[in-house]
């Protein structure tokens, strides 16, 4: 793997490395400051990936002109240089939540989680109901989510997002019947049983979400625990503070069959609305 980048390097004769900010699965994240940008946005999210990717980083700035979400980062461009490919982001000034949850001495509470839940059902609808390309998010998880100073969330890493065509999933005509299946690909722990047989839904994402929800409640790690075993543990035999309502919830979200799941990310929200109604 290549050295970090030191701060002050300049890539593309624009952008000023300001320091590191974390490396994932697909590469390393940097803040960067834009030397031509005006006084409002100077600083900038680079992610850095490698040089193969550049098709992934143009596919991800087409996407992003028809993406308008508040909860998903601007995608401002993107360039290559002779080591690698690089996606300029919206800086989100803040941490994902698995960083917060690690820095958090007890449990979360509850009604913080809830009124996250929200916006990320808010946003997994957008995506899924999108009316140009719909698409499944296919990899949820608390690190891939950044949260701001405002407690306003953000999607990241939009690399393994699989776009359909439009009314895909309302009315799957014959001649997308090679669409219904893919490569087996997400987090294990987080990713439902049907991903890992190429086969995703938008009850996919919330199956992730319930994983994700369900790490936040009990700082259980998923990844740590025998696959699709959530059952076995319920949020309140962990957390007890935590309602039964909202357990009822996060474990409807987790089964493991689609059709025990709840039908769409709105009707998730409305559940979880009720809850501070």
């Amino acid at each position: 793997m290549s050295k970090n980048l030191s701060a002050g390097t300049i890539l593309h004769r624009r952008y000023k490395i300001v320091k590191l900010l974390g490396q994932g699965d697909f590469g390393r994240v940097y803040q960067a400051r834009d030397l031509r940008a005006s006084k409002g946005r100077p600083s900038v999210a680079l992610k850095q990936m490698p040089m193969q990717m550049i098709v992934d980083c143009e596919r991800q700035a087409d996407l992003a002109v028809n993406l308008i979400h508040p909860a998903i980062p601007h995608i401002f461009g993107y360039f290559a240089t002779a080591t690698h490919s690089y996606l300029v982001k919206q800086f989100i000034q803040g941490a994902n939540l698995e960083t917060v949850l690690d820095q958090e001495p007890g449990f979360l509470p509850e009604n913080r989680v809830i009124t996250w839940a929200i916006q990320l059902t808010d946003v997994l609808s957008y995506l899924h109901t999108h009316p140009y390309h719909p698409m499944v998010f296919r990899d949820l998880k608390p690190n891939n989510i950044m949260i701001d100073r405002g407690e306003h969330l953000y999607l990241v890493d939009f690399e393994l997002a699989r776009v359909f065509p439009p009314g895909f999933f309302e009315h799957r005509p014959p001649h997308y019947k090679h669409l219904r299946k893919g490569l087996a690909i997400g987090t294990a722990g987080y990713s439902p049983p049907e991903q890992y047989r190429g086969v995703v839904r938008p009850q996919s994402d919330l199956y992730a979400l319930g994983a994700t929800l369900h790490h936040l409640l009990t700082k259980r790690d998923p990844r740590k625990e025998r696959l699709f075993t959530f059952q076995e543990y319920p949020i309140r035999s962990i957390n007890p503070a935590i309602s039964s309502q909202l357990e009822s919830i996060v474990m409807k979200a987790l089964h493991r069959d689609i059709k025990d799941r709840f039908a769409t990310a709105r009707e998730m929200q409305s559940a979880l609305q009720r809850l501070v109604s």
